[in-house]
């Protein structure tokens, strides 16, 4: 074998071995791009069922709205619908941005900063609909009593027996939230990891 064909031999293991590197990044690329979904669906999906339960909810009480007829009533049903509406949008809004980000066609850097971005959101969004949560367990109370029992529970001489179970769902409420909120924190981080890793790799 001449030089001149040691060197064609050269340059065509040299674009094999390119092409190789190539391949095997895409194949990795297309692999993480899975995976970080995975991990954000996994909060996606419950927010999305929780969402169609929200929206049912404050149909339901929109419809009925006429039935609310004294102004306490009338202020909790616009505050539950407000909550019941608002929330689960802003939800899926800011968990879309994170889960549709292309990590594939940016830089690593851009990603991250997106994927930051996204996360601080949704976290915020996490902290205050835990409070609006427990204000929306006390305000529904009423409006579902009137709507369903056609009580009114502010009006005086009505049977408020039921509030001593109160604390009763407000400690469910408080474990409930702390095993969301942490579910939530974990898999985000689990997504944010995997865009670490492609950043060290880079």
């Amino acid at each position: 074998m001449d030089i001149e064909e040691l060197q064609v031999t050269w340059t065509q293991m040299s674009e094999d071995l390119d092409k190789q590197k190539r391949l095997t990044g895409e194949i990795i690329m297309t692999m993480t791009q899975k995976e970080y979904k995975s991990r954000l669906d996994k909060i996606t999906i419950p927010e999305k069922l929780g969402t169609l339960v929200s929206y049912a909810v404050a149909i339901f009480i929109l419809s009925k709205f006429n039935v609310l007829d004294t102004v306490m009533l009338q202020v909790c049903g616009f505050v539950t619908l407000v909550i019941l509406i608002v929330l689960p949008y802003l939800s899926l809004k800011y968990l879309k941005r994170m889960r549709n980000l292309d990590i594939a066609n940016i830089s690593y850097k851009d990603g991250i900063v997106a994927f930051t971005k996204s996360k601080r959101q949704f976290q915020k969004l996490l902290r205050v609909s835990a409070y609006l949560g427990l204000v929306l367990m006390l305000i529904i109370l009423p409006v579902t009593t009137k709507l369903f029992n056609g009580e009114d529970i502010f009006a005086q001489g009505q049977d408020n027996s039921w509030l001593w179970y109160l604390p009763l769902g407000i400690g469910f409420y408080y474990f409930f939230t702390r095993k969301v909120i942490s579910s939530y924190s974990g898999n985000i981080k689990k997504a944010g990891d995997l865009l670490k890793e492609l950043e060290q790799g880079d």
